[in-house]
């Protein structure tokens, strides 16, 4: 199976810089998958439920290794994991050394970036 790593965003309530920097990071994360061959994995909802729980099992990471699994084909290089109502939970691509990176998007953020790639795919209709 192909390295799947994940990393995540955090925003810190009240602090703008942080919230900027963390949606900077997104969007050039976001910039980076443009114009290779995507994939776009909806969750159940008890997974999308799963997704968010913290505890010991770490379900982000679970499921993403079990997508990446699934889809690394060869062809397929981006990815973008929704939950059940279709906003985005995690992006992910393909590295230069075959493995992939993931980014977590935090909860508070998954409307304005699902905006974000909304925006970018009406650009090319």
């Amino acid at each position: 199976m192909p390295k799947y790593e994940l990393t995540f965003t955090e925003e810190t309530q009240g602090e703008d810089d942080s919230r900027q920097r963390t949606l900077d990071e997104l969007s050039t994360f976001a910039a980076s998958m443009d114009n290779r061959p995507l994939a776009i994995v909806t969750l159940s909802s008890e997974q999308s439920a799963l997704w968010d729980e913290e505890g010991e099992i770490d379900y982000q990471h679970e499921y993403g290794q079990q997508i990446i699994a699934q889809i690394a084909d060869g062809t397929v290089e981006t990815l973008v994991i929704r939950n059940c109502d279709g906003l985005p939970v995690a992006l992910a691509a393909v590295t230069e050394d075959s493995g992939w990176q993931g980014i977590g998007i935090d909860k508070r953020l998954r409307f304005e970036i699902a905006t974000m790639l909304q925006n970018d795919e009406t650009e090319f209709d």
